[in-house]
């Protein structure tokens, strides 16, 4: 069998590229199966049970995701985000109050360069 159509095979496949990718096992390995049994033989099919496996596996822990947040956002009291987020801005003002306002201090407004042709003494 030719590494060509190995990489057809492969391609056919995606699942092995999850199983190389997540350590499972390796392209060497890959490649000597499908060079002693070929594309058609009942090795492939371990592959493909746990390509199945995989993908309830992910569904569930998609699924228990969204039910874990979903009974965190149920169990929020709102009264008391509420009264965080008013505390947290009456900080800010606070805040706001000690640090002085820079903007009412004069800058020079008119840059002068200095001349070029006049000698500074150290």
């Amino acid at each position: 069998m030719s590494k060509v159509e190995f990489k057809e095979f492969v391609s056919k496949n995606p699942h092995l590229i999850n199983q190389v990718t997540s350590g499972k096992t390796s392209w060497q390995k890959l490649y000597e199966i499908f060079d002693l049994y070929g594309e058609s033989s009942t090795v492939w099919d371990n592959y493909k049970e746990i390509k199945t496996d995989l993908r309830t596996t992910t569904n569930s822990n998609l699924n228990t995701g969204f039910k874990d947040l979903f009974n965190m956002v149920k169990g929020v009291d709102l009264e008391s985000v509420q009264k965080g987020l008013n505390s947290l801005d009456k900080a800010i003002e606070a805040f706001k109050g000690i640090i002085p306002n820079n903007s009412n201090t004069p800058l020079k407004d008119v840059y002068e360069p200095r001349p070029t042709y006049k000698y500074f003494e150290d």
